[in-house]
């Protein structure tokens, strides 16, 4: 159990009188919740619902227009194409719709996607080196490639043309690639930094379309993917993301693209009611487990499947990977768990060790951040070597930090909260105690607490069923726009009762006197008995319609509980 200081409940102020005013169209506890977003009148209200942020006109992005050109040419004159991808959800959505898109003018392409185990992430040398071997004549990167300096000069001196799209932080010299797609590099006018990988792979494609139109060919024909991928890839579901990803969401639902019927299939999702949690939960680990535990291209191939049947057989195997997966990752946070010992090392978590399975480290370490809320690292020693992944908290920009330890690394790079290594065992001492010190500069005098928003403190009688009818319009709802979670305080728990096939969960009856609710607690049947000699606790929680065998009901999913001052989450 965490305690108090581990964890806060953040509950916003109430409303204003004139904002309530403003919105008195909705809810009461809509108003609230709008209010909350930053949305005080009606008409931006309005906007932000209808998720029609008008998109961003894609030859602001920097070199665009010369790529456009790059690549129709290059098709023209019947070049041999390669898509370079990443091996996550995000850099395969990327190379499968850049490969659609370039096959619908009959060009010459195919994508690489390098082994995690074998070449690492990103355009490595060695990668480059298996690349060069398929005689490419032009190279495009998705969702990497801006910190591949020396291997971009490699590829030119090797008279190929390269094309890097990426949305990672770059240095401070880039590549010098015939164009380099990155809202994040420098001189850059595209008002919108934060698009995943694959939104920037779609808005080439978007460039490409229309200046060179097909007949009858849109470039929303991948909007599917662009969801898929930007939700993966957690990216914040803000301004132009949220209007792809709702745009992306609907053509899902119509179930036309046989990988992804396949994998909500698999993974017990309705595609006609998808929604962003079922890919960040269901449909995207299953992506994921393909480039964690082997080769992406299973991930690649469901995408791109052409009959149901196809889509259908490989999606059945990623299901299994997928389940490979989770008990891999359980073993390695137990095995970090029993070594960790919080006051040796109360700044970050640093481990690694030969066992550890490459592909699956970063998932382990964000489970670790989650338990202990201070960054960590987790990584695979591999000969002279280790490759680790990083995950951090709001308070530490792990990039950055990785940034200022650049002469002790031989690769790094990544996002704020996310990002990878590789640092040489001669060097891994003085690699974690630096790492270690810049922890403690950057952290020492903050408050670390694990912040958890609720939208408002409620009486549960407030919980009106039509409240639910307006949270079809906040999808997509994810980084940046959570999924509302409400307090309530003094309720008794009633009919406790373990579930799961290790008894993890909980189910139980809550009622604060006026009303009862169902709730589910997932991950809480450790506390079973604290919880069930409770008299009263505080709950935060979601609000949810629970469908089950074809009947409807309202229940509370429990997200934390405060036994007598104590937060268990």
């Amino acid at each position: 159990m965490v305690d108090q200081s581990k964890t806060r409940w953040n509950i916003p102020p109430l409303i204003t009188k004139d904002a309530n005013k403003a919105l008195e169209s909705y809810p009461t506890l809509f108003r609230q919740i709008l209010y909350n977003r930053g949305f005080i009148t009606a008409s931006t209200a309005e906007s932000f619902l209808r998720a029609d942020e008008p998109p961003h006109d894609p030859y602001l992005l920097k070199d665009l227009e010369k790529s456009v050109q790059l690549i129709h040419d290059s098709i023209l004159d019947g070049k041999k194409i390669i898509i370079f991808g990443d091996y996550d959800v995000d850099g395969v959505t990327a190379s499968v719709l850049m490969v659609q898109v370039l096959r619908q003018y009959d060009a010459d392409v195919d994508f690489y996607i390098p082994n995690r185990f074998k070449e690492g992430y990103g355009l490595t040398m060695g990668a480059l080196q298996n690349v060069l071997q398929l005689k490419p004549e032009l190279i495009i990167t998705v969702d990497c490639g801006v910190r591949s300096v020396e291997e971009v000069d490699y590829a030119k001196n090797e008279g190929v043309d390269v094309i890097i799209t990426d949305h990672h932080q770059p240095f401070d010299s880039l590549p010098k690639a015939n164009a380099v797609i990155c809202p994040k590099q420098p001189d850059d006018d595209y008002p919108f930094k934060e698009l995943a990988g694959v939104g920037i792979a779609y808005k080439l494609s978007q460039g490409l379309l229309e200046k060179y139109p097909i007949p009858n060919i849109e470039f929303e024909n991948w909007a599917d993917l662009v969801a898929v991928g930007t939700i993966a890839d957690m990216a914040p579901l803000v301004d132009e993301n949220r209007a792809l990803v709702r745009k992306g969401l609907r053509s899902m639902r119509f179930g036309k693209r046989p990988g992804l019927l396949a994998l909500a299939n698999v993974s017990g999702t309705n595609i006609h009611k998808v929604k962003a949690e079922d890919i960040g939960f269901r449909i995207g680990p299953r992506l994921n487990a393909a480039g964690r535990l082997g080769s992406a291209d299973l991930a690649c191939q469901v995408l791109m499947a052409e009959t149901t049947e196809q889509a259908g057989r490989i999606a059945l195997l990623l299901d299994q990977k997928n389940r490979d997966r989770q008990g891999i990752t359980k073993e390695i946070q137990t095995k970090v768990e029993n070594l960790y010992d919080p006051e040796k090392n109360k700044w970050m978590l640093f481990y690694w060790d030969k066992d550890f399975n490459e592909g699956v480290v970063g998932l382990a370490a964000s489970r670790l951040v989650e338990q202990y809320y201070r960054p960590a690292i987790i990584g695979v020693q591999k000969g002279d070597v280790v490759r680790a992944s990083c995950r951090s908290i709001p308070e530490l920009n792990i990039t950055f930090a990785l940034d200022e330890c650049e002469d002790l690394l031989l690769q790094h790079g990544g996002h704020a909260m996310a990002a990878g290594l590789t640092v040489e065992m001669d060097k891994i001492l003085f690699f974690s105690e630096k790492f270690t010190k810049i922890c403690e500069q950057k952290l020492e005098n903050l408050p670390l607490v694990r912040e958890i928003k609720a939208e408002a403190q409620v009486d549960l009688i407030d919980l009106h069923p039509d409240l639910l009818n307006y949270y079809d319009v906040l999808e997509p709802m994810g980084i940046g726009n959570q999924m509302p979670l409400f307090i309530a305080r003094d309720v008794e728990c009633k009919g406790i009762r373990r579930i799961g096939n290790s008894g993890d969960h909980l189910k139980m009856n809550v009622s604060d006197g006026k009303i009862n609710f169902d709730t589910v607690a997932f991950r809480f049947g450790e506390y079973y008995e604290q919880i069930q000699s409770a008299q009263t606790v505080d709950i935060l929680f979601s609000y949810d319609l629970n469908i089950f065998n074809g009947r409807k009901s309202l229940q509370l999913i429990i997200k934390d509980i405060d036994l007598d001052g104590l937060k268990i989450h």
